[in-house]
């Protein structure tokens, strides 16, 4: 995995899936389902915010290396994942020793009405990604809330529900094997 924030390229790229799952996001907190999330309040506190989802995403890494065989990790597709409350990026590509950290220069590609053209995003909220490191959420609860979302054409959709699937089962997962 590598995020894109560390390439030092600028670039602004919004998700069309950004806002849905911002929505989803301020429901489960007012369910009380998610814990309050950090406002950013200037550009000071940007940084902090995007260290913090950067360990997310490497922690996410990490579980899909420990949950997947080598088959497995192999026949994911390269993707996205975007952390849509600091805006932080991580592009991860598959080898048979876990995800490359070899960068992509390139911004996603994500306009494109035609889903194919489009590069494959998990599109979620890093706080729910926190519960579900920490064991609190399921990868399926948080697919169903609209709290990640997996935008990509059916075939890779499908390997990228089913790895997060597998990563943070309904039954069995331990949050300790997530450092």
């Amino acid at each position: 995995m590598c995020t894109i924030c560390d390439l030092r390229i600028e670039f602004s790229v919004e998700h069309p899936m950004s806002l849905s799952v911002a929505v989803a996001t301020r429901q489960a907190i007012d369910a009380g389902l998610l814990p309050t999330v950090k406002a950013t309040l200037s550009e000071q506190m940007a940084k902090p915010l995007r260290v913090e989802a950067i360990e997310a995403l490497k922690s996410l890494q990490e579980r899909f290396e420990y949950a997947l065989d080598r088959p497995g990790l192999l026949d994911m597709p390269d993707f996205f994942a975007l952390m849509v409350e600091s805006r932080t990026w991580g592009f991860f590509h598959p080898t048979a020793q876990g995800f490359d950290p070899n960068c992509r220069p390139e911004p996603p590609r994500v306009a494109s009405d035609d889903v194919r053209e489009r590069d494959a995003v998990i599109v979620g909220a890093e706080s729910a990604l926190r519960h579900i490191l920490a064991g609190k959420l399921t990868g399926a609860e948080a697919i169903r809330s609209g709290l990640l979302v997996v935008d990509a054409e059916e075939t890779k959709r499908e390997k990228i529900v089913s790895a997060l699937l597998m990563a943070f089962p309904e039954v069995g997962y331990s949050r300790f094997l997530c450092a």
